[in-house]
């Protein structure tokens, strides 16, 4: 049995002729998996190697109707598989990937897995290089850092080690740099690509053609090219700016290269331009440029609303953008000193005022609430800010307001600070809503502050969670599941959320990013005192990672 979905690019191999079988799991639904950019990246990667056959699973539902994760490619199940390899995006997605293992009928505790000669689960992804402990129950090797400087010494230990045909030789893995490996590495240091131009890219790029529906992406059929990987704009609350420092952008002539080959082995119809610190990038008009010329439409997720001039916003508006999204994240100029993104609200405004002038409709606003030194008067800005916009001449939903609570991430300055009560929370949302209320030209949208505590949680937890993970799963991952798997495993979340001292011992610190961690504690005094930090590419700040060669 397999998921009919039409696509371009699959790449189907002869079993026979392979060494080595990788189900490459996105532990959500296809559409949210196929619509961004890793699991086209991870799937030309592993599948660029001869000895190796790659096929892709997904979460059953939603457009899958399957009885369990069931091959894309093959309709094989994931026991028939010698390596489960999973990406985490996001970490509420940890109870998901227990899940399928659950439904494929595979034991999902490794020692166990190893014990009834399972396949081997590996993972990677933001998630794994924040913080891996909370899932080292389950996965037996974890990938910390660039897929592409790992490819090759991980796919020729994967196969050493199972070619023993015994558990042992997996933690020989261990001795990779790059691998964690739960039981046996004490530490696991961070690799990266030195040159994006050296990232494939993939070219010929495996495409969802399905334009509705449930499987449909939520940016059509799209072309996605990283021009830019990390970001050094010092945003504290930022985990990938931390966790991928330092940038690194995509040369223009590469870019080009890189599309114009793309888009003649890839029926898109759209261009996806992606990257963190994609605001930054020199060339980016250049780009958007080559790509209206060559007759296809155009997108870019998000620009730093000091980075948002006319001339760009025209050229997304011809592209077909209909609208733009920003973040201002701190409310007033004050929050973002503390969050060391300064701007003040005429740069907010400014960007709104192009947005219209060149066309488009509508602007998306992201705001976070929950920060260190927030007092009343920072949560009413955001009112009076997001009127402002709308005052500017946005007709009705023409100003999307996100806001979302302050979700403490592991590597960051705010590792520290804890996260806002609950209670606090949902008086700040609804002191928005109250404000906001019956304004036709706004639309409110925001993730659930139960929600973003249960990935504070998750995020800064140790191994102690896996049972709780585990009965979640069980009890089907819903927030009711996740209250009744915490009773059981008598954990407290509260205990998790509170601030955290300096000297404090940290269970992600089995990890070693790059970071000085005395940097990130000069970073987090200097959030409290109000002080900004300059972009890392404008004066050192000694964080760590440039040190080691890149700069």
């Amino acid at each position: 049995m397999r998921a009919r979905v039409p696509e371009a690019n699959v790449v189907v191999k002869d079993w026979r002729r392979v060494e080595l079988k990788i189900a490459l799991c996105y532990p959500n639904i296809y559409r949210v998996g196929m619509a961004g950019l890793p699991i086209r990246l991870l799937y030309a990667l592993f599948n660029s190697r001869e000895d190796v056959a790659c096929e892709r699973f997904f979460l059953p539902g939603e457009g899958l109707d399957l009885p369990e994760p069931l091959s894309m490619e093959s309709g094989k199940p994931l026991s028939d598989f010698d390596v489960i390899a999973f990406t985490f995006q996001y970490e509420w997605d940890y109870v998901n990937a227990v899940r399928m293992l659950l439904m494929a009928g595979i034991r999902p505790r490794r020692e166990e897995r190893r014990r009834a000669g399972g396949p081997l689960v590996l993972a990677g992804g933001p998630c794994v290089m924040e913080n891996p402990m909370p899932m080292s129950d389950f996965v037996d090797i974890f990938a910390i850092g660039d897929v592409e400087a790992l490819l090759d010494p991980l796919v020729d230990g994967l196969k050493d080690a199972l070619c023993s045909g015994k558990p042992g030789p997996v933690k020989d893995l261990a001795d990779i740099k790059g691998l964690f490996v739960p039981g046996s590495s004490e530490r696991a240091e961070r690799v990266w690509l030195r040159d994006l131009d050296e990232s494939p890219a993939p070219e010929a790029q495996l495409l969802p053609l399905v334009e509705k529906g449930p499987l449909a992406s939520p940016f059509g059929v799209t072309f996605n090219l990283e021009v830019t990987r990390g970001c050094g704009r010092g945003c504290r609350f930022c985990l990938i700016d931390h966790i991928t420092r330092p940038r690194r952008d995509r040369s223009v002539e590469n870019a080009l290269e890189k599309l114009d080959l793309g888009l003649r082995l890839t029926p898109a119809k759209k261009v996806l331009l992606v990257g963190a610190g994609i605001s930054d990038h020199r060339g980016l008009k250049d780009v958007c440029e080559h790509v209206l010329d060559m007759g296809y439409e155009l997108s870019v997720p998000s620009i730093r609303p000091d980075k948002v001039d006319e001339e760009l916003v025209s050229l997304l508006a011809r592209g077909g953008q209909r609208r733009l999204t920003i973040a201002p994240d701190g409310p007033t100029p004050k929050m973002r000193y503390i969050i060391n993104k300064q701007m003040d609200d005429e740069i907010v405004l400014d960007a709104c005022k192009a947005v219209l002038k060149c066309g488009m409709k509508a602007v998306k606003l992201y705001f976070i609430i929950g920060l260190p030194g927030e007092q009343e008067e920072d949560v009413r800005a955001i009112v009076e800010l997001v009127k402002a916009v709308a005052n500017l001449g946005f007709g009705p939903k023409g100003v999307h307001v996100s806001i979302n609570p302050l979700v403490p991430k592991p590597w960051t300055p705010f590792q520290w600070a804890g996260m806002a009560d609950l209670a606090y929370i949902r008086s700040c949302l609804r002191a928005i809503r109250s404000g906001l209320k019956g304004d036709g030209r706004i639309v409110l949208s925001g993730l659930d502050p139960r929600v973003a505590r249960l990935q504070a949680v998750l995020s800064l937890g140790g191994p102690e969670l896996g049972r709780a993970i585990e009965l979640a799963a069980i009890y089907g991952g819903g927030l009711g599941a996740w209250r009744r798997a915490f009773r059981e495993a008598r954990i407290d979340p509260n205990a998790y959320l509170r601030p955290r001292e300096p000297g404090e011992a940290l269970p992600w610190e089995v990890v070693k990013i790059g970071l000085n961690k005395s940097w990130l504690l000069r970073e987090y005094e200097k959030a409290l005192a109000g002080e900004p930090t300059p972009p890392c590419w404008v004066e050192c700040s000694s964080c760590g990672v440039c040190s080691r060669g890149n700069r």
